[in-house]
């Protein structure tokens, strides 16, 4: 697209759990409620926390000129969308029915709301950021009617793991449909897209709108400077070396005085073990056993993918085998 046209994405995802880019997966998610709800993973390209997506949350994503870019332009869009017909959702004690935080969040006073104070903010939706080279997008979610109990997924903060990725800042959250039962019925797929492209239109003049589907991922375009396709991108996103190895470096530390170790005969082991990862690769591997054997194998961990000793939440990416003794595996199973 031209470098300053605007442009508005509104979408939907099936059931996923979405990381930042900056993001270590791995203390972000808990991959086994992951497995058992057979929620998967993707890593996205902005920056920002942690998210659920489910078909009750809706999704934007505002992208402009990096020289016109203010952070709080489509937030603010967002929120008179939600004040205006179809939807007008009612103010609250003083306040406007959605409004932005000062993270730039949109939120709403609890249904149970005695008054407009802090105690009672609840958040509707998250942003993310990112600017690359003259464009830039600002992209977030809306809970309209989302599976709350499904968000236990993103609780995940393993004390064992150490990194200096960005970590999701928790809020509580509500559901608009909750927040405004009496205007449910007007919260509708339909009615959001025509409320924010009427203040999309507002705000940057008359524009058309278009359906995408599937077959948009093999259309092809020149931004000025270079061809792309949006395939290229969508399987380079759908591999290990995004999901995973694109993953800030980190450090494990486990031991047997949190986890027993026992061997075939019952006979408690100890083991005290410090993983190093870089690019989502065990890089470096640290040993203290009073089991010659499990010190071994657990040397013979080094250059092995993390998702290959530690519990891998479902994605579209392969499982990888890496030779580990049985003893170790299992351990490291109930450990990481």
């Amino acid at each position: 697209m031209p470098i300053d046209t605007p442009a508005c994405f509104l979408y939907v995802n099936e059931p996923c759990i979405v990381v930042g880019r900056n993001q270590n997966l791995w203390n972000e998610v808990d991959p086994h409620a992951m497995r058992a709800n057979h929620v998967p993973v993707v890593r996205r390209l902005s920056g920002g926390g942690a998210v659920y997506h489910d078909s009750g949350n809706m999704n934007f994503s505002f992208h402009t000129s990096k020289t016109n870019f203010v952070r709080a332009t489509h937030t603010d869009l967002i929120t008179r969308a939600l004040s205006a017909p179809p939807i007008a959702l009612p103010s609250r004690f003083g306040r406007a029915p959605v409004f932005r935080t000062e993270r730039n969040d949109l939120a709403v006073l609890d249904v149970g709301a005695t008054d407009a104070s802090d105690a009672y903010v609840r958040k509707v939706s998250g942003s993310a950021y990112k600017l690359a080279n003259r464009r830039a997008y600002h992209h977030g979610t809306l809970l309209l009617a989302a599976d709350l109990q499904r968000m236990s997924m993103l609780k995940q903060r393993r004390t064992h793991i150490e990194s200096k990725a960005v970590a999701s800042v928790p809020s509580p959250v509500a559901n608009l449909v909750d927040t405004f039962p009496a205007h449910a019925q007007r919260l509708t797929w339909p009615n959001l897209v025509d409320a924010i492209h009427a203040e999309f239109e507002r705000t940057y003049g008359s524009s058309k709108r278009i359906d995408v589907d599937n077959s948009f991922l093999d259309a092809q375009a020149s931004d000025g400077r270079r061809d792309v396709c949006v395939r290229t991108r969508y399987e380079e996103m759908r591999g290990w070396d995004w999901l995973y190895g694109s993953s800030p470096p980190f450090t494990v530390r486990v031991s047997t005085q949190d986890v027993p170790f026992s061997d075939v005969d019952d006979v408690h082991v100890a083991v005290s073990l410090h993983l190093s990862c870089v690019h989502g690769i065990i890089e470096h591997v640290d040993v203290c056993s009073s089991d010659t054997r499990v010190a071994e194998a657990a040397h013979a961990l080094a250059g092995a993918p993390y998702d290959t000793v530690a519990c891998a939440p479902p994605s579209c990416v392969l499982p990888r085998n890496w030779n580990i003794d049985n003893r170790l595996r299992e351990w490291l199973a109930r450990a990481l």
